[in-house]
This record gives structure tokens, sequence and C-alpha cells, in this order.
């Protein structure tokens, strides 16, 4: 298509003057940029939290939901080394949320069973990866929570997946599931009856129970 002089003469009027901005932001040092690209965006600086747990911007605040240690709905305790999680919508306005945790190996003080491992015995037959009654409970797996987010406040949370190992990545499947993924590649081994390393689907419900674990082997092993 032709282009007319006006035409021609515009855009390249534009042309200069963006690369001029451009010129005059990187002439200025580093610590001038970094202060000015802070001016332009952002919600401002952190205000220091008294509680120590989250710094934010003036007039955000931050509600705790859920802490290592306590005691959820299904009887066994929140694990620790939170992770990879992924949201959901759930029934009548309700957010489920489920939850990675990074935890290695029979790490009791890090797992939902107890400081000795009290309340593995409780866990359902068939709903827990590895068993590896030698040394404990393999600590790893994920939780779920049941949110309203209308009320703001924590409806149910629950132990999902149990006997894993090291969850730490993951991602959300279109058919409203979580798929939990261990990051190591240990094999049977004295402390091991499974090999670790998988990826594991955690369904997105509100109703409180346990996965049975299916290692999707398909999708191989990572570390």
């Amino acid at each position: 298509m032709p282009i007319s002089r006006r035409r021609f003469l515009n855009h390249t009027a534009a042309v200069t003057a963006g690369f001029a901005g451009l010129r005059s932001f990187v002439s200025v040092s580093p610590a001038n940029a970094l202060a000015q690209a802070s001016d332009a965006v952002g919600y401002g600086p952190l205000i220091k939290d008294r509680d120590g747990l989250l710094d934010l911007p003036a007039e955000f605040s931050y509600r705790v939901i859920s802490q290592r240690g306590e005691k959820m709905d299904d009887g066994f305790l929140v694990p620790g080394r939170h992770d990879g999680m992924g949201a959901f919508p759930g029934p009548d306005g309700l957010t489920i949320l489920v939850r990675n945790h990074e935890v290695k190996g029979p790490d009791n003080s890090n797992g939902a069973f107890g400081k000795n491992g009290e309340l593995y015995s409780t866990l359902p037959w068939g709903r827990v990866y590895d068993s590896s009654y030698a040394v404990g409970a393999i600590c790893g797996g994920t939780t779920t929570l049941v949110y309203d987010t209308k009320q703001q406040k924590l409806v149910r949370h629950y132990l999902s997946l149990a006997g894993t190992e090291y969850n730490c990545a993951g991602g959300q499947t279109p058919w409203g599931s979580w798929i939990s993924c261990e990051e190591t590649v240990v094999t049977v081994s004295q402390i091991y009856e499974q090999n670790h390393g998988y990826n594991f689907e955690v369904p997105a419900t509100a109703e409180i129970g346990i996965v049975k674990p299916v290692p999707l082997t398909a999708m191989g092993r990572f570390k």
C-alpha cells in the first residue's frame, strides 16, 4: 500500500521520539534507573510486619489460615515445607487449594503423622504410596484446603496424598485436578520400599479423603 508523505513523517517522528526516550533512560546511572522504575510501578515500599511473618505495602493485609503442626479435620497434622499449589473453583462459591509439601523421607518433624509418627497407623489401607515400616512414614505429599472466599474463612483442610517424597512442582489439569511432582530420583533401599521421582494426580475435591496414589510413570522421573 502506498505511504503518503504525511504518514511517513508522522511514523518517523514517533520512532524518533521512542528512541529519544530510551536514550534518556539508559543515560542515567543504574541506581537512578532502578529508582525511576520503582517510582513508576508497584504498590510502594514494604512495611515491616510486627509479627515477623510477611512484609506488605501500606493498606495491604494478610490472614494465616493454615500452619505447620495444626490439627486438620481428618485428625492428621499440617505438614511443613509448603511448596507448589493450585487453586480451583469449588461448590457453592468455595475455593479449593491443593498444596504440595516438599518433605524428604521419614521427616516426622515436618510430616502429618506426629512427632513420633504415631498417627501413621491411622492411614487408610492402600492410600499411602511408600509404607516403609522399618523407619516410619515417608512424609511428603499434599494437603487440600477448602476456603470460603465470601466469609474469608477456612472451611476444612485435610491430607490428600500420602507417602510420597519431596513434592515440589506441579500443575493443574483442565478437568480439575492437581499433578504433584516428586523432586527426587531415590530408589528402593533400606529406607524406601518404592522408587520415587514420579508425578501423582490429586483431584481437587471439597470432601475429605486421601487419594489412592498412582505414579504416572509414563511422564518419566525428574529431579
